[in-house]
């Protein structure tokens, strides 16, 4: 479940231009944002790769990666892909803020591998009204359902294909992200969730 209060679409433009101008994230780039472990099976170089494909065709896009461990091994390797100037590593960001972070997000990306792991990001990102690419695998299908745009288990360039697809239409991308929100407050909300657990303890009450 996600606390569809916390994790909202409300931060303003202001706010917004501030954090972009902290971090040194070109205010004129389109941004794609993930939050969360950095590790191999979280898909970490996968995506580090696929973003390295994206930008030498549309250079007006930027990775903001927040999350640890392995910061700086994946920041060398962003080097090394020549992704200079065209990725952000935050490291470990505090829970309260990160809101405020997923807001400068124009797409999300969820590239973890395993086909049976939970992926919690999700509902996030859901929350924040944020259009996503993720890894056709169950755990993403059971979220998004056909609002995900979908890549090909552990391939970067599929990954990177779909990020493009996203990023190319703006306002599909925004009508995705809205239609998301809606499903995370219906489906996977605090609210919604305490009133499957009311039916179950009804059941279960003589």
């Amino acid at each position: 479940c996600v606390n569809a209060d916390f994790f909202a679409p409300t931060q303003s433009s202001e706010e917004r231009l501030r954090l972009k101008e902290r971090w040194g994230i070109p205010t004129n780039c389109r941004v794609v944002v993930y939050l969360g472990l950095l590790a191999e099976w979280q898909g970490t170089s996968l995506l580090l790769q696929a973003a390295a494909q994206l930008v030498a065709n549309m250079p007006n896009v930027h990775f903001l990666i927040m999350g640890f461990p392995s910061v700086e091994q994946y920041r060398q390797k962003a080097l090394d892909l020549g992704l200079d100037g065209h990725v952000t590593f935050t490291g470990k960001i505090p829970y309260e803020e990160a809101p405020s972070y997923l807001a400068l997000g124009d797409v999300a990306v969820a590239p973890k591998i395993s086909a049976s792991e939970g992926s919690g990001k999700l509902l996030n990102y859901m929350a924040m009204a944020l259009p996503i690419v993720a890894f056709d695998v169950p755990v993403s299908r059971e979220f998004l359902g056909d609002l995900g745009v979908y890549a090909q288990p552990g391939d970067a360039n599929s990954l990177a294909g779909a990020l493009h697809n996203l990023l190319s239409d703006p306002q599909g991308a925004q009508a995705k992200g809205r239609a998301l929100r809606r499903r995370a407050a219906e489906r996977f909300s605090w609210a919604a969730a305490g009133v499957k657990l009311m039916d179950i303890y009804q059941t279960l009450i003589p």
